[in-house]
C-alpha cells in the first residue's frame, strides 16, 4: 500500500540538521584531510625510511585499502551500538592511530599503525550520510550533499599545502599530530550535539562475507602493487591478482545466499538492482580514479622533478583547493534545481580537458600555466562528484539507506586504494621501459652522444682524469634520462586517467535526471512512513 505524506520534521526544528551537517562535516573533514596530507610528504618519506616510491605508496594504499576492508562493516555494527555511540568511537580510534603513526620508528611500523588509522576512520563518511539523510528532506538532500562535499573535496586540495608547510618547516610526524586537537573537539561536538539512533542487538555479523572480502580486496591490491617490481608475469602477482578476484566472486555468492535465506549480509548488493545507484556508481569510481590519480602525481612531479620543497608544492596546489569548493557549492544548489546529469556531465568535459592538458605536461611548463590546468581540473571534479553520490541514493528507500551509504563509501574507498596502487605501479614499469628506449638512443652521433662527449671534455679540460671524467658524463646524462623517463610515464598515466573520465561521460548520460520537488511531499510505503516516524523518535 502506498500512501502520501508530508515528509515529517522532528521536533528539534530546521535548526539540529545543520547542526548535524556541522558536526559530521567536522569529522570527514579531518579524515579526508589525513588521507591527502601525507601525499606531500611521500618523496620526505622515501629519503626518512630509505625506500623505493613502490614501498612508501603503501602509506597511502594501506590507508585507503583499510578504509575500503572495514567500511562494509557500518552497517551492522551502528544497528548493535547506535549512530551517535559508533561515530564517536570511530573518531577515538581515529585519533588513537593518528598519535601512533607520529611515534613509527620504521617504514613497516608505519604502514602497520596507517592501516589501524585508516580502519578507524572509515565508518566516518557513511555514518555522516546516514546521520544527514536522516534528518534532510529529499527536496534539500542535493544541498546537504554539497555541504557534505565541502570537506570530501576541499580536504584534498588543502592538505598538500598544509602537509607541505609541516614537512617543510617542521617534521613528519607533525601531520600526524595535528588530528589530535582536531579531533578531541570533533568528538567533543559529537557527544554534546548528536542524538542516539535506534539499536537493533538481534541482528547476526556476515563473518564469512567479511573475511571472503578483505582477503580478496587485500590480495588484489597487493597484487597490483608488486607488479611494479615483479613484473605482471610474477607467479606471485598472478596468484595474487587470480586469488584476490575469486574470492570477490566467493564473496558475491556469499551476498546472495544470505540474501536469499533472508539473513543480515555484510553489503547489500539488492541497491545495485536501482539503476540510477548502478549507473552513478561506476561514473562516480571512475571520477575518483582522476581525481586519486592527480591527487598521487601531482606532488612527486613538482618535488621530484621540478625540485620544488614540499612547501612550495602545496602553495601551487592551493587555488584548486578553492575551485574544488566553489564548484561543490554551485553543483548542490544546482542539482536541487536542474537535476543531476545537467550538473554532472559539464563538470566531467571540464575534467576531461584538464586531463588532456595534463597528457603534455613537461618539465618546463610555467608554474602559472599548470596552476590553471588545476584550478580546471579542481573544478570540474567538484562540480561532478558530489551530484553522482546525491543520484546515487535519490530513490533509495528509507530502510537501504544505511546499505547504500556504506555500499557507495567502500567502493570510494576501494577505488581510490587501487588508482593510488595503479598509478604508482604504472608509473614505475613506464619509467624503466621509457629509460631503455632513450637510452638505445644515446650514439655517438646523437644529440646525447654529443652531449657526452662535450661534458667528458669540459671535465678533462678542469683537471679530471679520463676515466672520471668519462664517469661523469655518462652519470649526468644518465640522470637527465631518468627525468624525462620519470616524466613520459606521468604522461602515460595521465592518458588512462582521461580514458577513464571519457568513459565517466558515457556512464553519466544514464544517470538519472530527475529533480528534487520543491515541497516536501514525497510518496512512501507504510513500512517507509514507520522506519521515518521510528528514525525521527529516536533522533
Amino acid at each position: 500500500m502506498q500512501a502520501t505524506v508530508p515528509v515529517a520534521r522532528s521536533e528539534r526544528g530546521v535548526a539540529y540538521k545543520w547542526i548535524v551537517a556541522m558536526v559530521v562535516i567536522f569529522g570527514i573533514f579531518m579524515s579526508i584531510l589525513d588521507s591527502t596530507i601525507v601525499n606531500i610528504a611521500i618523496p620526505r618519506l622515501q629519503t626518512a625510511f630509505g625506500s623505493s616510491l613502490n614501498d612508501v605508496q603503501w602509506v597511502l594504499t594501506g590507508y585507503t585499502l583499510a578504509q575500503g576492508v572495514a567500511t562494509p562493516l557500518t552497517a551492522f555494527i551502528s544497528d548493535r551500538i547506535g549512530t551517535k555511540r559508533f561515530y564517536m568511537l570511530s573518531l577515538i580510534g581515529f585519533i588513537v592511530g593518528s598519535a601512533c603513526c607520529g611515534f613509527a620508528w620504521s617504514l613497516p611500523i608505519l604502514i602497520v599503525f596507517r592501516v589501524f588509522q585508516g580502519a578507524s576512520g572509515a565508518f566516518l563518511t557513511p555514518l555522516a550520510m546516514t546521520l544527514l539523510y536522516r534528518e534532510f528532506p529529499p527536496s534539500e538532500r542535493g544541498t546537504a550533499m554539497g555541504a557534505l562535499g565541502i570537506p570530501i573535496l576541499l580536504a584534498p586540495a588543502l592538505g598538500p599545502t598544509l602537509g607541505g608547510y609541516i614537512v617543510t618547516f617542521a617534521g613528519w610526524q607533525l601531520i600526524f599530530f595535528i588530528n589530535l586537537p582536531i579531533g578531541i573537539v570533533g568528538l567533543l561536538m559529537a557527544f554534546f550535539f548528536l542524538h542516539e539512533s535506534p539499536i537493533n542487538p538481534r541482528i547476526d555479523f556476515d563473518l564469512l562475507g567479511f573475511i571472503t572480502a578483505a582477503l580478496g580486496l587485500g590480495l588484489l591490491l597487493y597484487g597490483l602493487s608488486d607488479a611494479s617490481t615483479d613484473g605482471w608475469s610474477s607467479g606471485i602477482v598472478l596468484g595474487c591478482l587470480i586469488g584476490g578476484g575469486l574470492l570477490l566472486v566467493m564473496f558475491i555468492l556469499v551476498e546472495l545466499g544470505r540474501i536469499r535465506r533472508e539473513e543480515q549480509p555484510l553489503l547489500d548488493i539488492r541497491v545495485f538492482s536501482s539503476r540510477p545507484f548502478s549507473s552513478s556508481m561506476i561514473a562516480s569510481t571512475l571520477v575518483i580514479f582522476a581525481l586519486y590519480g592527480g591527487l598521487f602525481l601531482v606532488p612527486v612531479y613538482l618535488q621530484s622533478l621540478r625540485g620544488y620543497s614540499a612547501f612550495q608544492a602545496g602553495l601551487v596546489l592551493l587555488p584548486q583547493a578553492f575551485a574544488s569548493m566553489l564548484a561543490v557549492l554551485i553543483g548542490g544548489r544546482l542539482v536541487d534545481k536542474i537535476g543531476v546529469r545537467a550538473v554532472v556531465i559539464p563538470g566531467l568535459v571540464i575534467t576531461a580537458i584538464s586531463l588532456w592538458r595534463l597528457t603534455f605536461l613537461n618539465l618546463y611548463i610555467p608554474t602559472s600555466s599548470f596552476q590553471l590546468i588545476l584550478i580546471l581540473r579542481g573544478f570540474g571534479i567538484g562540480l561532478c562528484l558530489q551530484p553522482l553520490m546525491v543520484s546515487a541514493v535519490a530513490e533509495m528507500p528509507i530502510r537501504r539507506m544505511a546499505q547504500a551509504s556504506a555500499v557507495s563509501t567502500t567502493i570510494r574507498f576501494v577505488g581510490s586504494s587501487l588508482a593510488v596502487a595503479i598509478i604508482a605501479t604504472l608509473v614505475q614499469s613506464q619509467t624503466k621501459l621509457h629509460y631503455a628506449h632513450l637510452a638505445e638512443r644515446v650514439t655517438p652521433n646523437s644529440s646525447q652522444g654529443q652531449l657526452v662527449n662535450l661534458l667528458q671534455a669540459l671535465f678533462i679540460s678542469h683537471g679530471f682524469p679520463v676515466a672520471y671524467a668519462q664517469a661523469y658524463a655518462v652519470k649526468t646524462i644518465g640522470g637527465l634520462l631518468e627525468r624525462q623517463s620519470y616524466m613520459l610515464a606521468m604522461q602515460d598515466a595521465f592518458w588512462i586517467t582521461l580514458v577513464l573520465a571519457i568513459l565517466a561521460i558515457v556512464a553519466s548520460f544514464f544517470v538519472g535526471s530527475r529533480r528534487s520537488k520543491a515541497s516536501a511531499v514525497v510518496t512512501l510505503s507504510e513500512e517507509e512512513i514507520a522506519a521515518r516516524r521510528e528514525a525521527l523518535i529516536a533522533g
